[in-house]
């Protein structure tokens, strides 16, 4: 029998690019658009943390990096939208190497850097289509709520937010 360890997580910026890029791919896919072929393709709403993710994920923000087996594989980030509420954003984990509690682990670490930072609540929005992902943030505690801010995406969006200070 083979053990495979969890994963580690880390805030080294180092791949958050190539993840983000991964992540915007996969988006367009689940919407039913091609993706881009390279990170300069992108268009302008993608950009706001791709090109610079040291300037948006600035504390009292986050990225945070999972690794398999030394490799990266998946990501998540955070800011602040205010002082008790963190954002969670881009929650991404690579298909090969999902069932490994990637997700649920990069999550626990991002909960646990917003109450260090002084929020009391996580909001996140996601496609309604990623019933995998919204089943990770239910089983977190995660609740639906209304919009939380004004959407000009070019796709509809369901909303969720963790009161912190219920989860302990």
């Amino acid at each position: 029998m083979t053990i495979t360890p969890g994963p580690t997580i880390d805030t080294d910026l180092t791949h958050t690019r190539d993840l983000l890029f991964a992540y915007y791919n996969a988006t367009a896919e689940e919407v039913g658009h091609a993706g881009w072929a390279s990170p300069d393709l992108l268009p302008e709403w993608c950009r706001t943390d791709h090109d610079d993710p040291a300037d948006y994920y600035a504390h009292p923000g986050a990225y945070f990096t999972a690794h398999l087996a030394g490799r990266p594989v998946g990501g998540v980030g955070v800011h602040l939208l205010d002082p008790g509420t963190a954002e969670v954003k881009r929650l991404y984990v690579l298909p090969h190497a999902r069932g490994h509690g990637t997700a649920r682990a990069l999550m626990t670490r991002l909960h646990a850097h917003a109450r260090a930072v002084g929020a009391d609540r996580c909001v996140l929005d996601c496609l309604p289509q990623r019933t995998g992902a919204i089943a990770l943030y239910e089983a977190l505690g995660y609740r639906p709520i209304p919009p939380y801010r004004e959407y000009t995406a070019h796709a509809p969006l369901s909303c969720f937010e963790l009161r912190l200070d219920a989860r302990g």
